[in-house]
């Protein structure tokens, strides 16, 4: 499919989408629309392409989007079954989420308060084996933000499969010192400066903490199933929630902050972590 031919079949998406469910038009949700179609026709095969191609194919499609011409668009039927399929997959995510969130309140932190736009970006690579771009995965943790309550959360029922979500997501918490040590040296990474955050890969990271993990300096016993996990959770927590600017930090004061992770997580070594 040539580029024209993928812009036009993209938008023709995005309109059948904002004609047949309700949008708020704000800038964002339009981005996070479109994204979300890519998402769900990469997932499928139909279609192959590079990240950083896919933000400007995205970028250029919600440019040429106009609310007030969506009414008198023509949409064919495999374009809107194809949105329909779209936001079945996104609802089914978000509920997904959502129960997981409850499950993992409810047995591991029922007496404090935690981190959920944190918590969110921590279950999502447990539940969806896509890499949902920044906007996508912004958009999906506020919806999720919105339905959350404590109290509901607490007296939930938990079906089996939150449960078992809820219980990865315990244990690779025995692991946040080593995570935020890979986040660190991540953004200290020469071949990150000045390019966008939202490009990193997943390759980079695994290299990043395969490195960490042959440094002599580190003693850690963190199985490959955990590796494969935390990155996938880090390559998410650093495309959404850090800047899309190069880091603001000096090589030294970064060189400094890694010092000091190691350290605690040299000291977290020694602390048995018990989970329920």
């Amino acid at each position: 499919m040539t580029n024209i031919a993928t812009d036009r079949s993209l938008l023709d998406a995005l309109n059948a989408s904002a004609r047949r469910f309700s949008i708020n038009n704000s800038h964002g949700e339009i981005i996070a629309i479109a994204s979300s179609i890519l998402t769900f026709q990469q997932k499928q095969g139909n279609i192959e392409i590079a990240p950083e191609d896919a933000n400007k194919l995205i970028q250029r499609v919600v440019s040429e989007f106009k609310v007030e011409e969506v009414s008198s668009s023509i949409i064919d039927e495999t374009t809107d079954a194809l949105v329909q399929e779209v936001n079945q997959w996104k609802q089914s995510l978000e509920n997904h989420v959502l129960n997981s969130l409850n499950a993992f309140t409810q047995n591991f932190q029922p007496n404090q308060a935690i981190d959920l736009s944190e918590t969110i970006l921590s279950i999502l690579p447990l539940v969806e084996s896509a890499q949902l771009r920044k906007s996508e995965a912004e958009f999906l943790i506020e919806q999720v933000k919105t339905k959350f309550n404590l109290q509901t959360a607490l007296e939930h029922v938990i079906d089996p499969a939150s449960l078992a979500i809820a219980e990865q997501l315990a244990q690779s918490l025995q692991f946040a010192n080593l995570e935020e040590l890979l986040k660190t040296s991540l953004l200290d990474n020469q071949t990150l400066l000045n390019q966008p955050l939202e490009n990193l890969t997943e390759s980079l990271v695994n290299s990043e903490l395969k490195k960490l993990l042959g440094s002599n300096a580190l003693e850690v016993n963190i199985d490959l199933d955990a590796q494969q996990l935390m990155v996938k959770q880090v390559t998410l927590k650093l495309n959404v929630m850090q800047s899309a600017a190069a880091p603001s930090k000096s090589a030294e004061e970064i060189s400094t902050q890694m010092d000091s992770e190691i350290e605690r997580f040299k000291a977290s070594r020694s602390i048995s972590i018990n989970f329920q």
